[in-house]
């Protein structure tokens, strides 16, 4: 393979993306554990602070080192809590599946309302889940 070929960047193919509490990697094994998976948060305070959620993304079919950015943002889109933007390096072979873990730490959402996990891929956007921010107090009004 020419290094023209090695060096060419492919955008991945997204097979899965959860949220949860906490994210394990086994040192020895490089198998993940995710604790306390969830869609939704509830809080009777707002702005409420949330103190992390962790993302575990599986992709495939990538290759060469790529930029991945995850978002965490309000439905409308008009408030961003959180951006992270980090650099992956997908193994040589494209059947591969990477597995990567992104962690959120201390999280202020200014409302009940829902918000939206997006992941990009060389700016492609991939995939997306959404989260519900709760207050049992007033209710949540349906944004569909």
């Amino acid at each position: 393979m020419s290094k023209s070929e090695d060096s060419v960047a492919i955008t991945p193919f997204p097979l899965a993306m959860v949220i949860c509490d906490f994210i394990y990697r086994d040192p020895y094994t490089g198998k993940y554990t995710l604790t306390g998976t969830f869609s939704a948060i509830t809080g009777k305070d707002f702005p409420l602070h949330h103190p992390h959620l962790y993302v575990y993304a599986v992709l495939t079919g990538g290759r060469g080192k790529i930029p991945l950015r995850i978002e965490l943002k309000s439905a409308d889109e008009e408030i961003t809590i959180k951006t992270i933007d980090e650099e992956f390096e997908f193994p040589s072979d494209p059947r591969a599946i990477a597995e990567i873990a992104f962690g959120f730490q201390g999280l202020v959402f200014p409302k009940a309302d829902e918000y939206r996990l997006a992941l990009y891929a060389n700016n492609e956007f991939m995939v997306e889940r959404r989260i519900l921010v709760l207050n049992p107090k007033e209710g949540f009004e349906d944004v569909s």
